[in-house]
């Protein structure tokens, strides 16, 4: 069974197996200032935390992100019609992209009100900065896209927006992983 400790200065939760010395929700350093908890959660919280809306949720734009990097280059050296079905692939993830985004930030913001009480923890709020660029790119993305389909450069600058998208999702990813035990209590 999982241990839990908590932060005595602000009340984070969290895995003791995540602990690196330091408190992710408010900074401070020391193993001094966690002590171990046991779970205590209302059975609402608990119900809507088992379900894990935020990190279903947050899959769809990971995959999307690598569709319109990957795909679009993979189309620049394979022949037609193979060529034309991945562009189509690629341009449906493009339109979607910035909608699923949303998604990941709409679910996040509710999974962190209802883990931490509030969104305005160093971590949380690292989380939603990188998720606003995600969302900034994707919709540059779908611009450039709907300016220049795949033609000319265009191919070639979907491919750099996408792959500085990508390492964003890789900072959220790893991120959160941080995060998946953490709560605060009540």
């Amino acid at each position: 069974m999982e241990e839990y400790i908590y932060c005595k200065a602000c009340g984070y939760i969290m895995a003791k197996s995540h602990f690196t010395g330091r408190c992710p929700a408010c900074g401070i350093p020391g193993e001094a200032l966690f002590e171990a908890y046991t779970k205590q959660l209302s059975p609402g919280r608990r119900f809507l935390l088992d379900q894990h809306i935020h990190p279903i949720a947050v899959h769809f734009p990971q995959v999307l992100i690598l569709i319109t990097l990957l795909l679009p280059l993979i189309a620049l050296v394979i022949g037609n019609p193979l060529r034309e079905q991945l562009q189509i692939v690629a341009m449906l993830a493009i339109f979607v992209l910035p909608l699923t985004v949303l998604g990941g930030i709409c679910t996040g913001l509710f999974d962190g009100r209802l883990r931490f009480r509030r969104v305005t923890t160093p971590l949380l709020v690292r989380k939603i900065i990188a998720s606003v660029i995600l969302q900034l790119l994707s919709l540059i993305i779908l611009g450039v896209y709907l300016s220049s389909g795949f033609s000319g450069n265009a191919v070639w600058i979907i491919a750099a927006l996408s792959a500085v998208g990508t390492a964003c999702s890789i900072y959220l990813g790893r991120t959160g992983a941080t995060m998946f035990s953490s709560f605060l209590p009540g």
